[in-house]
C-alpha cells in the first residue's frame, strides 16, 4: 500500500523579533511573515495541497516554506515546476536568493540543459519545466522514490494530456511518501473543473483565500474598478446586423439537414455540430456535405465578427482581406469564395471602410494620459491580439510622455517578429525600473511572470475566461491601492465576454467556498480509487512492457497514455516507425490529417516502403474520428487507393483507433502480446550502419554512457584506438576535454562491471 504524508505541525518555522520568517534553511531576514503563509505552509505540510491565492499575495513564498522544512527534515530532493523556462528561471533565482543552501545544489533544467548535466541525485532542489521533467521520469533518468515535495505552479494546467498529469501520477505510484503542492490564482470557474484538477493531481486539501479574508486583507491594497463603455457608430451597427444576419442564415440552412437541439451561436458550439455531422456514417450524402459547408462559413464569420466587436472595423477588414487570399490559393475549399460573394457582406466591408477613427484607441490614449499627469508610474495594457498591439505601441509612440513596449509571444506573425524568452525577460525588467512606463502585453503577460506590481491595468479588450480576467487585474493593488479600467464596446461580444468574465469570477469563489467546506468527502474517495488502480498497474512493475519511441513523438499524447498503462518508455532518433514494440513489430501512427497530406506528397509509401523492408509486421495506425473527411479535401477514392497499395505492396496491417487513448491502448495491446506471451526481444531495426572504420569507431564508442558523437571524436583524436579508450583510468579520461568526473565513473562502470543477463531491461 502507499503511504501517506502525515507530519506533525512544523516547529523549525517560526518569526523572529523584526518579523521575518526563520528557519535554518532559509537566510534571515528575506521572507517578511505572513500570517496566512506561515498557516497554509503548515497544512501543505500534512498532505497534498492545492493553494489557490490571488496573483501577487507570494504562492511561491508558499512553495520555499514547505520545501526548506522538507528538505531539513528528509534526505531527498524537492522538485519544482513550472510551464515555461522564464517563470522557471524565476523560481530558481528567488530560491537561490532566499534558501540557505549551496547553490551547486541547486539545479536549473530547461531545454537548454545538456543531458549530461541532468543528475538528479546531484541536487537537492531541480527546478524544471514539465515537459523535460517529464521526459527524463520516461526515460527512466529520475528516482522518483527520493522526491520529498513535488511543486506544480499554475497548477491549473492539469488537464487534458498536460504533463503535469503524467508527472503525478508516476510520483504518486513509485513515491512511497509523496507530497505535492500545486499552485494557482484561478483552478476553474465550475466545481466538476475543481475537483478533477484535484483528482489529476492526487489531491486531498484545499487551501483558498481571497483578498477580502481576514488573514489576507492587512497584506493587500484597494482596487478601483473603472468600466468604459464605448457607443458603436451608426455604420458599424450597420454592418454588424448585415454580419449577423449572413451567419445566422448559414446556421439555419445547417439546421435543416441536421437537426440539433440547439441553436449554435458560438464559435466552439458551431465546432460541435461540425464533430457530430462528420462522425455520422453515411457523409456522402449531398445535403450534409452542403451543411457541412453551411456551418464552415459561419464559422469564418464568427471569427471576424470577434474582431470587430472586440478591436474594431480594421482588424475586421485585415481578416476578410487574409480569407480572400486565402480563397484564391490552389486546392482551396470553394465555400471560402462563397463567402465573399454574398451581397451583405460586401456592404457590410463598404460601411466599415467608411469607419476612418477607432473610438476605443482614442479612449485607451485618453485615459493613458489621464493616469500619468496624476502621478501614476506604470500602466500594462491588456490586449489578446497581437496585431492590435503593434498599432497601440506606434500610437503611444508618436505622443510625448509615452515611453512604451510590447511584450508578445514568442511565435512569428505576418510581419511581426515573436520576442524570445530572454527578450521578455528584459522588457519585463526595464519596466520594473521605470524605463518604460507602458507596457502592452498580450496573455504571454497574465500567466506567472513577475511583471510587478503596475498603478493601473487596463483592458482593452476582454475575454469571457475568468482565469484570464484574475490573471489580469492581480498585476495591480499589490503595495499601493491600484486602477483597473475596462474597456469594451456596448451591445457586442465585447460586453458579453466582460460580464460573462466577472460571473465566472464569482461562481470560482462560490465553488471553492463549497468544496473547502466539504473537504475530506468526495476528495478523498475519488484518491482511493486511483489508488488502487496503480496499485494493481504497478503489480509486478519490474517486469513492464517496455516500447521505443521515436523523439519526435515525445510530445503525443499517446506516450503520457502509454505512461498510464505502466509501459518503460525509452526515446531513440528512429530511422523507422515511430513506436518499436518488438524484434518484429513496429507502428507509425498517423492522424487523419496527417495520413492525407502524407499521400499527397507520397510521403507515406516511402515510409511505408522502409518499415517493410525493416520489420516482419510493419504496422499503420490511421487515428481520428474518420479518415474520410481530413482537412485536405482529398478524394475519398484517393484515400482508398492509398490503403490498397501499402497493404497489396508492402504487406502493411492497418489499425484505426478514434483518438490518443485507443492508440495507446493498442500499441500497448500489441507489445504486451510480443514481449510477454511470444517472448519477443525489443529491437530497434532500419538504422543507417556506419561505413568506414573511422564511421564505425565513433559508432562504436558512441554507445558508451553520456558520449556523443563530438565526444567520441575527442576521444579517439586523444587515445588513438577505441582499445586505448576502454583500457584507459577514470583520471586518464578525464583529460578530454567534455569528460568530467561523473561521465569518466559511468563509462568505466559500463566497461568493467561484470554482465548479469537477469539485469536486462529488454
Amino acid at each position: 500500500m502507499l503511504k501517506r504524508v502525515e507530519m506533525a505541525v512544523s516547529n523549525a518555522l517560526g518569526i523572529d523579533s523584526e518579523g521575518f520568517v526563520t528557519h535554518p534553511l532559509i537566510k534571515s531576514g528575506r521572507i517578511r511573515a505572513r500570517s496566512y503563509q506561515l498557516s497554509i505552509s503548515r497544512k501543505a505540510l500534512t498532505g497534498n495541497t492545492l493553494v489557490v491565492l490571488p496573483t501577487g499575495l507570494g504562492k511561491t513564498v508558499i512553495a520555499l516554506l514547505v520545501a526548506a522544512e522538507r528538505l531539513w527534515k528528509n534526505e531527498g530532493v524537492c522538485v519544482i515546476m513550472a510551464p515555461t523556462k522564464p517563470l522557471v528561471e524565476q523560481h530558481y533565482q528567488f530560491f537561490k536568493d532566499c534558501l540557505n543552501i549551496e547553490h551547486s545544489l541547486l539545479a536549473l533544467w530547461t531545454g537548454e540543459t545538456p543531458v549530461q548535466e541532468r543528475v538528479f541525485t546531484k541536487y537537492r532542489v531541480v527546478f524544471a519545466t514539465p515537459q523535460l521533467f517529464r521526459n527524463e521520469i520516461l526515460k527512466g533518468n529520475i528516482p522518483l522514490d527520493r522526491v520529498v515535495l513535488m511543486v506544480f505552479d499554475e497548477a491549473h494546467r492539469a488537464k487534458g494530456n498536460y504533463a503535469y498529469i503524467t508527472i503525478a501520477q508516476r510520483y504518486f505510484s513509485e513515491c512511497p511518501s509523496p507530497l505535492i503542492l500545486g499552485l494557482t490564482a484561478s483552478p476553474g470557474s465550475n466545481r466538476e473543473d475543481v475537483e478533477a484538477l484535484m483528482k489529476n493531481l492526487f489531491i486531498k486539501n484545499l487551501e483558498f483565500r481571497t483578498r477580502s479574508d481576514k488573514d489576507v486583507a492587512p497584506y493587500v491594497r484597494r482596487i478601483d474598478y473603472n468600466l468604459v463603455p464605448i457607443p458603436l457608430s451608426p455604420l458599424v451597427k450597420e454592418a454588424r446586423s448585415l454580419i449577423q444576419g449572413f451567419i445566422n442564415e448559414q446556421v439555419s440552412q445547417a439546421l435543416k439537414a441536421f437537426p440539433w437541439d440547439k441553436k449554435p451561436n458560438s464559435f466552439s458550439e458551431i465546432t460541435k455540430m461540425i464533430n457530430a455531422i462528420k462522425s455520422r456514417p453515411f457523409l456522402d450524402k449531398s445535403e450534409l456535405v452542403e451543411a457541412l459547408k453551411n456551418l464552415a462559413r459561419a464559422r469564418y464569420l464568427i471569427i471576424a465578427l470577434e474582431r470587430l466587436d472586440l478591436l474594431g472595423p480594421k482588424y475586421f477588414i485585415q481578416f476578410m482581406n487574409r480569407l480572400v487570399e486565402k480563397a484564391k490559393r490552389p486546392g482551396s475549399p470553394k465555400y471560402l469564395a462563397q463567402i465573399m460573394n454574398d451581397n451583405r457582406v460586401l456592404d457590410a466591408l463598404e460601411l466599415l471602410k467608411l469607419q476612418k477613427d477607432n473610438a476605443k484607441l482614442s479612449k485607451l490614449v485618453e485615459i493613458s494620459k489621464m493616469e500619468l499627469e496624476s502621478g501614476v508610474r506604470r500602466i500594462i495594457v491588456f490586449v489578446s491580439y497581437r496585431a492590435a498591439s503593434r498599432d497601440m505601441e506606434k500610437e503611444f509612440s508618436s505622443i510625448e510622455g509615452f515611453k512604451v513596449a510590447r511584450l508578445v509571444g514568442q511565435a512569428s506573425k505576418t510581419g511581426d517578429k515573436g520576442q524570445t524568452q530572454r527578450e521578455q525577460e528584459e522588457i519585463i525588467s526595464k519596466f520594473r525600473k521605470g524605463e518604460f512606463n507602458v507596457l502592452i502585453a498580450t496573455q504571454v503577460g497574465e500567466e506567472g511572470l513577475d511583471i510587478s506590481s503596475s498603478d493601473t491595468i487596463i483592458f482593452y479588450d476582454n475575454t469571457p475566461s475568468g482565469i484570464r480576467f484574475i490573471q489580469r487585474v492581480g498585476r495591480t493593488g499589490r503595495n499601493a491601492p491600484g486602477k483597473v479600467y475596462i474597456l469594451y464596446f456596448q451591445g457586442t461580444r465585447d460586453e458579453q465576454y466582460l460580464w460573462i468574465a466577472r460571473r465566472r469570477e464569482r461562481k470560482m469563489i462560490e465553488e471553492m467556498e463549497t468544496i473547502k467546506a466539504k473537504s475530506g468527502l468526495s476528495q478523498d474517495s475519488s484518491n482511493l480509487s486511483l489508488t488502487k488502480f496503480i496499485d494493481e498497474r504497478d503489480e509486478g512493475g519490474e517486469d513492464r512492457v517496455s516500447i521505443v519511441v521515436d523523439n519526435r513523438e515525445a510530445n503525443s499524447p499517446v506516450v503520457d497514455e502509454l505512461a498510464k498503462l505502466g509501459a518503460r518508455i525509452t526515446f531513440s532518433q528512429l530511422d523507422v516507425g515511430d513506436y518499436v514494440l518488438s524484434e518484429r513489430v513496429c507502428v507509425e501512427r498517423k492522424t487523419v490529417n496527417d495520413f492525407a497530406s502524407s499521400i499527397m506528397d507520397s510521403r507515406l509509401f516511402q515510409q511505408a516502403k522502409l518499415m517493410a523492408g525493416s520489420y516482419e509486421i510493419p504496422i499503420l495506425l490511421v487515428e481520428g474520428r474518420d479518415i474520410y473527411t481530413p482537412l485536405s479535401n482529398i478524394r475519398p477514392s484517393a484515400i482508398r487507393g492509398a490503403l490498397a497499395a501499402i497493404v497489396t505492396s508492402y504487406k502493411m496491417v492497418l489499425l484505426w483507433s478514434r483518438d490518443s487513448k485507443e492508440s495507446a491502448e493498442l500499441i500497448y495491446a500489441i507489445a504486451l502480446r510480443e514481449q510477454k506471451e511470444l517472448k519477443k526481444h525489443l529491437q530497434v531495426r532500419g538504422e543507417k550502419k556506419p561505413e568506414s572504420t573511422a564511421d564505425q569507431q565513433v559508432f562504436l564508442l558512441s554507445s558508451l554512457p553520456l558520449v556523443e558523437r563530438s565526444t567520441a571524436i575527442k576521444l579517439l583524436k586523444y587515445f588513438k584506438t577505441p582499445l586505448r579508450v576502454f583500457n584507459a583510468s577514470e583520471q586518464d579520461l578525464q583529460q578530454v576535454e567534455g569528460i568530467g568526473n561523473v561521465k569518466a565513473r559511468k563509462i568505466r562502470e559500463v566497461l568493467t562491471r561484470e554482465f548479469k543477463e537477469e539485469d536486462l531491461t529488454r
